[in-house]
């Protein structure tokens, strides 16, 4: 499930790093006008349908999203403006399986193509202070169907649902408080996404350690939780829940330097309910940034 754009492991050298005295800081992701972040999210999902143990069917999609930074010339706010650029992947139960590539349409399959392309080249624009403070999201015309019209208007509110989703994916496991070398934290929030709608998530993080990544200092986070569908009346009976039980864990390695969130690992076990059948569901999401350089 969600997030669907979520990554290539990063393997590099952790040198864990002593430090004498820590100040508390506070880990927020930093938005530095003129320059574009490049991300990758892997998305490894397996899903278990009832009475056939054999057969899980695996989904593999790899994301591709660039972001670019400029200030408000009305304002001091950070406009981040993000395009989902391209998506390969795969998809199959035991030995049949499809592959996509966007940049390779031509030998795309066509199911998987339609299931997965929709994304690529839809843009919106994230709005951040300049404490790096989330603001609003704008600019989502490209990712509704028919702007303008009664479903279109509907696909705008579904879209500024994915676009708060892809934003929180980023932030997922980072402190809402400065917090020093050692310290823990718990968040609790409500997210949205596709087909399930609201889900509570209860989380619990850690700073465990500052690690030497690439050749800067990084924050190591580790972090864990549960996730559970909100109750809601008017609820259509059609959509997926997150059942009672459902866990997720991950680390995210934190440039001090840069101030963003350079690798992240997160790992859900989650209890699919859909159309009153258990369904066990398990997802890997790899994201990490490739590249930071000057914006055009």
């Amino acid at each position: 499930m969600p997030p669907r754009f979520p990554v290539l492991l990063l393997s590099l050298l952790a040198v864990p790093v002593c430090l004498a005295a820590d100040e508390p800081r506070m880990l927020r992701i930093h938005w530095e006008p003129s320059k574009a972040y490049t991300l990758e999210n892997l998305t490894e999902n397996t899903l278990q349908k009832p009475g056939d143990s054999a057969n899980a069917q695996v989904i593999k999609v790899t994301q591709t999203t660039t972001m670019t930074v400029k200030k408000d010339p009305a304002s001091t706010d950070r406009l981040v403006a993000v395009k989902f650029v391209a998506v390969k992947g795969l998809m199959g139960s035991g030995g049949n399986v499809v592959t996509f590539d966007s940049t390779k349409p031509n030998i795309a399959n066509p199911a998987l193509e339609k299931a997965m392309a929709r994304a690529v080249g839809k843009t919106f624009t994230l709005v951040y202070d300049d404490q790096d403070r989330f603001r609003e999201v704008r600019d989502l015309g490209s990712m509704a169907s028919d702007p303008g019209s009664v479903t279109g208007l509907s696909a705008l509110a579904d879209s500024r649902d994915v676009a708060n989703l892809f934003r929180k994916s980023m932030e997922i496991g980072l402190p809402p408080l400065a917090v020093s070398l050692g310290d823990t934290w718990t968040a609790d929030e409500t997210m949205t996404f596709p087909k399930a709608g609201d889900t509570h998530v209860e989380m619990n993080g850690k700073f465990e350690a500052i690690e030497e990544r690439d050749g800067r200092k990084h924050a190591k986070i580790v972090f864990e939780g549960k996730l559970s569908s909100v109750e809601r009346k008017d609820k259509p009976v059609a959509n997926v829940e997150i059942g009672p039980g459902s866990t997720m864990s991950g680390v995210v390695f934190f440039d001090l330097e840069r101030r963003t969130t350079t690798l992240s690992t997160c790992t859900n076990h989650l209890l699919m309910i859909v159309a009153g059948q258990e369904m066990p569901f398990e997802q890997r999401i790899t994201s990490r940034v490739t590249e930071v350089e000057a914006g055009k």
